[in-house]
Order: C-alpha cells, then structure tokens, then sequence
C-alpha cells in the first residue's frame, strides 16, 4: 500500500514539473512591462545619462519564449543591456510564470553638433507567440559648450541657447570682465565652480533668468531633480582680486557654497537682484568684508550657515532669508548669522528671516562677537544692525539700532511644503494670502529704491496698501 501511494506521488511530481516546463504558442497570453515608453529627461549630448530601467513580467499564468529581443536602430543614439547582456539581440529568453526580467536603458545623447535640441526616438521589440510588441525609448538631447579649464582673459560674452558645461573651474582673470546674458545656462560637473579675479556681469531678464546649477537633470529622489540637491558643484567664487560684481536674475543652485564674496571691501561693490540662491550644502551666501546690496533676492537653504556676513556692510531689502532644509544641520543653524571681527554694517529693510522648527527662535539670527544692542562700538570696533518693517521668526525684539514696523517672533513654520519636506530639498516662498508678512513693508523703501518697485518676477508692489515683506509679492 504504500509502494502505491509513494508511485502515486511521484506521478503528480513528474506532472507538475512537465506543467513547469511546458511553454505555451497560444497568443494570448501575453508579457507585461513596467512603461510603454522608456524617457529621459533632457541630457547633454556626448555625456553618458543615468539608466532606465524597463522590467518585463509575465503574468499570463504559462511559461512564455520571447523569440527575440530586439534593438536594431542604425542611429544607435541608446545603449541596452538585456537581461545581463550587453546586446542589441537576444534570443530565446524564457520566462516562468510570475517571473520578470529587466532591461537598462543609456544614453549619450546627439553628438552631431547641433545647434538645437534634438529628439531621439527609437524602440525594442519583443516577438514572441505571434506576437510583437514595441517599447519606445525618447530623449531630447542638446549639445553643449564645452568649458574645461576654460580662462576668461579679456572682455568676454556669453550668450545664445545652447548650453556651457563646465567640467572643472571656470576662471575671469583679473582686468578681465565675463558677461552673461539672459536665459544663458550654466551647468557644472562635480567639483567644477566659477571663480572671479576678474568682474561677473550677470545680465539676467525677470522673464529670461540665467541658471547656474549641477548638469544632471534626471532624479535623485522621486519628484525630485538631482540639481536641487546641496553640494554637488562648488559654486560662484568673487575673489579679494575681482571688481564691482552684477548678479541680476540668476539662480544659483545646488552648490557646496552658493555664493562666496570673498574680502574686498574698500574698493568693491556686489549687487544681487531679483535672483534665487538656494540649497548650499553650507552656505548660501557667504560673505567676509565686502559690501553688498541685494533686492528681491532669496537666500535659502544653507546647510551650515545659510547666509554668514563677516564684517563689511550689508544692505537688503526685499530679501527672503530662510534656511529650512530637514536633512541637514540646517535643522538648527540660524538663517542669518552676523560675525563682528572689526567692522560691520548690515540693514535689513522689508525683507523676512526665518528658519524651521527645529531652530531656536532666538538663534535665527546668530550674533557673534557683538553686544546685545544693535549699535556697539567696542576698542573700536563697530557694529551696526538696523532692521525696517520686516518680519522676523526670533524671540526677542533686539535692542538698539533703528528698528521699527517689525514683526517678531512670528511662526517660522508659516512655510510648510506642500508634500515631504525630506524627499524635496526645497519649499516654496511665494506669499499667500494667509502670510504673516503681507502689507507690512514701508513704501518709503521703494521711493528710495525704485528697483524694489516690483518683485523678483516682475510683480508691481504699489498696487496694495503696503508691499509685502520679502522677495515675493502676493
């Protein structure tokens, strides 16, 4: 009896492998794939982009052979590796019911030379049963303006569509004036950074700005561009050697210190207008004895100190200066910190500085080497706070100084994302009309400063009451 039960056994072993290894031609059983269309996002041409990945299932319930795996284009602008094989045909590929394979997709772009964006549109085919079906793969591919070790040693315009690459550092000698007109795009590899002995003219339209930021455009988290993460280019450099410096409608992005200004502060002016300069993994602006004005411009993000001021003298007005980046030390570090070694003048006129909950409301604005009233002359040594219709996520009202028509105290967190903060390396600034900050800057400041008449993107202040505080107009 049990001989016959141990044969009866072994029968429906020896059937249930032959179902395992029957492979069925009927076509309607068919394969399943994880995108119909295999996309990139914009890449530069001649630069290897990230893969994707296509994964293929089969979900019929039979065991199917995919005859052929096929990517026969002449162009070959995509590279694919097939289930472990680096080939454009494979052959005779099973796969059991349940199971899955995966293809990876790269690229390298158009490297014609052309002028203009270039759409790359090609597909793999899948015949198997009867059947063929095509996943497509697309990419739009420009071709950029190689800049290695690229030195700029006299008067020098950048302009047009296309965009630069610059793969190391990009150097303006001293005597030597680098232009860059509106809508030019900068993009920089790893490490690579713009460094000026000379001047920087950035020529940057309201409507046409001007980008400087890391080169890959695909993600680094879902939803989430890679550019926008902190420290993956070193960032704009103005030496002790450059001149009188113009960043108008330019955003800076992504860098290890947005923007350095290093000192010079006799002899040289910086102004920075109606542009955005966020997610530094240290610093978004970084200033040491300089003198700087800036208007309807937004500091945000840094991951140490979001804007550090060493000496020197400091204007702002409209200005957003917020740090609120969870992921980095930014979580406690102040939005603005002011470092008195020798002489420091900073004024801050309709403009918000904030930081997230994380923060010390007391240490959002970080005073070191400087006596808790605003006008402090110590061996010497001067400091000068004066802070005008703002508003300011601080505890205390400090003292001194001409301080007047401020907000303080108000809650830093008013600037929520709108999904997971983590997986975003930004929120956005922009006023609503809930914001604590409306209507209570002072008109005077634009009678004094035309430019603040409209906001970082071209918004008329004048049509309220009052203008909002900050680089953003509701």
């Amino acid at each position: 009896m049990k001989k016959i039960v141990f044969c009866i056994f072994l029968m429906f072993v020896a059937f249930a492998s032959c179902k395992d290894d029957e492979i069925t031609t009927d076509p309607q059983y068919k394969l399943e794939y994880s995108v119909d269309t295999v996309s990139f996002d914009t890449i530069l041409g001649g630069v290897l982009a990230p893969y994707q990945t296509l994964k293929v299932f089969n979900r019929s319930g039979e065991k199917i052979k995919i005859a052929s795996i096929n990517y026969a284009s002449s162009n070959e602008y995509f590279m694919v590796n097939i289930n472990g094989r680096n080939s454009h045909n494979v052959s005779n590929i099973e796969i059991a019911d349940g199971d899955s394979m995966f293809i990876f997709v790269q690229t390298n772009g158009d490297v014609s030379g052309s002028e203009v964006p270039f759409a790359l549109l090609d597909s793999i085919s899948f015949s198997y049963n009867g059947n063929v079906d095509y996943v497509y793969l697309s990419a739009l591919s420009e071709t950029p303006i190689i800049l290695d070790h690229f030195v700029v040693s006299s008067d020098t315009t950048f302009s047009g569509t296309q965009p630069y690459l610059v793969k190391d550092t990009l150097k303006v000698e001293e005597g030597a004036t680098l232009n860059i007109d509106a809508g030019v795009r900068l993009y920089f590899y790893n490490g690579a950074s713009l460094y000026v002995d000379g001047s920087l003219n950035c020529n940057g339209e309201v409507d046409n700005q001007i980008e400087m930021r890391y080169f890959r455009n695909d993600n680094v988290l879902k939803d989430t561009k890679y550019y926008l993460a902190p420290g993956n280019w070193k960032g704009v450099w103005l030496s002790q050697k450059s001149g009188d410096c113009k960043i108008m409608s330019t955003n800076i992005v992504g860098a290890y210190q947005c923007l350095v200004v290093d000192s010079a502060f006799a002899d040289r002016k910086v102004v920075v207008g109606n542009s955005q300069i966020y997610n530094a993994k240290q610093g978004a602006l970084v200033s040491e004895s300089s003198q700087i004005y800036a208007y309807n411009t937004l500091f945000a993000n840094g991951g140490y100190y979001n804007v550090y001021l060493q000496d020197g003298k400091y204007l702002f007005n409209h200005c957003t200066i917020a740090s609120y980046l969870s992921f980095s030390l930014s979580d406690t570090k102040p939005a603005l910190y002011l470092n008195k070694k020798d002489s420091l003048s900073v004024d801050i006129n309709n403009s918000i500085v904030c930081g997230n909950n994380r923060t010390k409301k007391e240490e959002r604005i970080d005073l070191d080497n400087v006596a808790s009233n605003l006008n402090d002359s110590v061996d010497g040594k001067n400091f000068r706070l004066n802070i005008v219709c703002s508003a300011i996520s601080r505890t205390d009202s400090l003292t001194g100084g001409n301080n007047h028509g401020n907000i303080w105290d108000f809650d830093g967190d008013f600037y929520r994302p709108k999904s997971n903060f983590i997986d975003k390396f930004y929120v956005d600034f922009k006023t609503d009309s809930m914001s604590p900050y409306r209507t209570i800057g002072s008109d005077a400041i634009l009678k004094m400063y035309p430019e603040c008449a409209t906001d970082i993107f071209g918004k008329n202040r004048v049509d309220d009451e009052f203008p909002d505080a900050g680089a953003f107009e509701y």
